[in-house]
């Protein structure tokens, strides 16, 4: 049984790293396209490429955290909970996005609505990357 459950967590944290490594692909190739046409000015730090790196793969492995939390306190149903979770957080993920145009920081200064659009694009393909990964390929379950 031990052996077992081992195999299975190596399993879930390749599989988080996986997902990690696919969303911060994907999220990078989104900004090179849309970084361009977008014309943000050089001091807008959310089109940077190493805090979009690092807020991604960080907010995956975050991801990876709560479901084993959800799964270790709602053992029966966990992937229908982790569903709603990821829908919530994604949906407030969007919220500091949507603000940016209104922000006097100087990093953040020159935040148009296309920008946004790009963010959020950006977070729901991170977002739809760990559900598939989490709920649909594997079939985890962490004792």
């Amino acid at each position: 049984m031990r052996k077992t459950i081992e195999i299975v967590t190596k399993k879930f944290i390749t599989d988080v790293i996986l997902a990690a490594i696919i969303s911060v692909i994907l999220n990078v190739i989104v900004l090179a396209i849309f970084r361009p046409i977008a014309q943000a000015p050089q001091t807008f730090s959310p089109f940077w490429y190493s805090p979009v790196i690092e807020f991604t793969f960080l907010g995956v492995l975050a991801a990876g955290f709560v479901y084993v939390a959800i799964q270790r306190l709602f053992s029966h149903n966990f992937k229908k909970i982790f569903i709603w979770v990821a829908v919530i957080a994604l949906i407030l993920s969007f919220i500091p996005d949507i603000m940016l145009p209104y922000s006097t920081d100087y990093d953040n200064q020159g935040a148009t609505a296309f920008i946004v659009i790009i963010l959020i694009l950006m977070h729901t393909l991170t977002a739809g990357i760990v559900l598939w990964m989490f709920n649909k390929k594997s079939s985890f379950k962490i004792n």
